[in-house]
């Protein structure tokens, strides 16, 4: 099978990330090891959110080694509360910290 390049859906929960790869339904849940959320925001610390973002994707690669990281894209599918403008920033500049070249969010 050839490499295709990295197309997931994302979705961010209280201390877990879901990531599902696109082209082959491969999914991972991931819970956070620090948590990133608090009760005032579900994405309260970026760093253990990238980090948990970047531990789901790593699961992905285990399971399916046939993507690349070659113009990645993250679409964010689900939050399990609504994002404001700067939620939104920390869960963009979350998921390009773990690679993904662009995001796209399909929620709202």
């Amino acid at each position: 099978m050839p490499p295709r390049p990295l197309d997931l859906d994302v979705a961010i929960y209280r201390d877990r990330v879901q990531v599902t790869n696109r082209a082959t339904a491969t999914f991972a849940d991931q819970r956070a090891n620090h948590e990133f959320s608090n009760a005032a925001s579900v994405v309260a610390e970026p760093r253990y959110l990238e980090d948990t973002i970047v531990r789901a994707i790593r699961q992905l690669a285990h399971e399916d080694r046939a993507f690349m990281l070659c113009d990645p894209i993250a679409h964010v599918v689900g939050c399990e509360t609504a994002l404001d403008e700067s939620e939104r920033y920390i869960v963009e500049s979350a998921l390009h910290q773990s690679g993904m070249k662009t995001v796209v969010f399909e929620i709202d």
